[in-house]
């Protein structure tokens, strides 16, 4: 059962514009036009990434009047992002180191 919900949310995870979203919210929390305004997408398009990230309990949202604001659920999410960042940028180096030695 654990392994299908964290196979669900890496699923969520596996879109750039998702973890944009994220990157966004760990700065804290904002409202869908700060997030349809930074990210340059549409009021839709960004109802159905919030949708699916809600879903697996990545965000939380709250209204306020008219105006919804957004969240991350848990501040862990910022720093297991920044975990996979890090991944990356050791793997990036690593393959420029190698590419450099190859010359």
């Amino acid at each position: 059962m654990l392994y299908r919900m964290q196979a669900g949310i890496c699923r969520v995870l596996a879109h750039p514009r998702r973890l944009q979203i994220l990157d966004l919210l760990a700065g804290g929390e904002k409202s869908s036009q700060e997030l349809e305004r930074e990210l340059g997408i549409s009021k839709m398009n960004l109802s159905q990434h919030l949708a699916l990230m809600k879903h697996v309990g990545l965000v939380e949202s709250r209204t306020e009047g008219r105006a919804a604001f957004h969240r991350l659920a848990f501040s862990e999410i910022k720093d297991a992002c920044g975990m996979i960042r890090s991944v990356l940028a050791v793997r990036l180096k690593r393959g420029s180191e190698l590419a450099r030695s190859l010359r």
